[in-house]
């Protein structure tokens, strides 16, 4: 026996699933680029990730099961709760060889695209960066993650996809 309200769940799901379809088909690029960067100003590793709208309320809404779009302003507490969940659950970032839990300080919109904030104290200079972005990478075709990270002012990039695993970089001290 299923549960009162599976009916109107999977009808619901199936309807948000139908909306992603066109998405996919209106555009053939799928990416989303992450800013890291060390401050040593305040001794904190600061992270920056611009993902576009449509995908992510389309991947929130499925979560969520109800849809939601960042175009509503009741919306947006219920998405950027969301958004700080999923973005926990799918970024890796290693400094030094320990694992850091970043701190979702909040988003913000501008046109089609959403930037996140993310933080964590860190006292010193990394010397070693490991950092891995699953977002979208198993929902979207050709899925591209860019990755730019800044440690006192030398710069190193990288890209992560569905066959790739994380990214790093060695900043020496130093440099």
């Amino acid at each position: 026996m299923r549960p009162a309200g599976w009916f109107a769940g999977m009808v619901t799901a199936c309807m948000i699933g139908l909306a992603f379809l066109p998405m996919v088909k209106a555009h053939n690029v799928y990416s989303s680029f992450t800013e890291i960067e060390w401050n040593a100003d305040d001794n904190s590793i600061e992270v920056i990730v611009q993902l576009h709208s449509h995908e992510l309320e389309t991947k929130l809404s499925l979560f969520l099961d109800q849809r939601l779009s960042f175009l509503d302003e009741n919306d947006l507490p219920t998405l950027e709760q969301a958004t700080g969940t999923y973005l926990n659950n799918n970024l890796m970032l290693n400094l030094d060889g320990r694992a850091v839990d970043l701190i979702f300080l909040g988003l913000e919109t501008d046109g089609q695209n959403v930037i996140a904030y993310l933080e964590q104290d860190w006292p010193a200079q990394p010397k070693a960066l490991e950092f891995y972005n699953r977002v979208f990478l198993e929902d979207l075709p050709g899925q591209v993650n860019s990755v730019l990270a800044t440690v006192s002012g030398v710069r190193q990039g990288g890209d992560i996809n569905i066959n790739s695993g994380p990214v790093s970089f060695t900043f020496l001290t130093g440099s």
